[in-house]
């Protein structure tokens, strides 16, 4: 059987507010170095691309082994555009100038730096063994939950009732940025996800440690420092 062409695409966008200063630091490594390292030790990624409009990320970015063969255009870089366009142009910017044809894509972000080792290979092997269209990365939750209607009266999300809570049915929070694997031709068509979709269910504290939340990087640290 032909291994597949599977790419990781780190989208980072450079004017994003916490690069004003430069790539954050995590435990003095740069931000990004550990989404990098990640994608680096997966058995079945072949390539790995960031996408950027910045040439100081460019530069760090090929300092941890990671091709930067373009910068993103200016219609590519705002904070509306979405991350199914910036992949789309990644994949199709690859091929023209590359011929590199992807058959699986697996989405990165550097703001969800605490990944368990395999987690990456686990995604992928899921969505190649099931013959799925895409693979996410899944927080796993057996609290109670609740949303507001239309009307901003509160419905539970998920059991009507009340239920023990070994007994309840699990619900999961995406967590794609920790990773996601699609079929190329979901991609190339401008969509992130495919149609026949699987997770890869996690419990671990450091998966939900997102530096965009206000207390993602002490989060971050604290697993970090917990594990040496």
């Amino acid at each position: 059987m032909t291994k597949p062409n599977v790419v990781a695409i780190v989208p980072i966008r450079g004017q994003d507010e916490e690069f004003a200063g430069g790539m954050p630091l995590l435990a003095s490594k740069p931000l990004m170095g550990y989404t990098l390292e990640a994608a680096r030790k997966s058995r079945y990624i072949n390539k790995i691309v960031v996408s950027t409009d910045s040439p100081t990320v460019q530069r760090q970015a090929e300092s941890f082994g990671a091709e930067v063969p373009f910068l993103r255009p200016a219609e590519l870089s705002g904070r509306d555009v979405s991350l199914d366009q910036v992949l789309q142009h990644c994949v199709r910017w690859l091929e023209e100038h590359q011929g590199y044809v992807a058959d699986v894509v697996v989405l990165l972000e550097i703001t969800h730096p605490i990944r368990e080792d395999g987690l990456i290979d686990k995604v992928v092997q899921t969505l190649l063994e099931n013959d799925l269209d895409s693979v996410f990365v899944a927080h796993e939750e057996r609290h109670s939950f609740w949303k507001p209607d239309a009307h901003g009266a509160l419905t539970r999300v998920g059991e009507e009732e009340y239920v023990p809570r070994h007994l309840r049915r699990p619900i999961y929070r995406e967590m794609s940025g920790l990773a996601c694997a699609t079929r190329a031709e979901f991609v190339r068509a401008g969509s992130r996800l495919g149609l026949r979709v699987g997770l890869v269910p996690i419990r671990g504290l450091g998966a939900i440690a997102d530096m965009h939340d206000e207390n993602g990087p002490w989060l971050a640290q604290k697993v970090l420092e917990s594990s040496k």
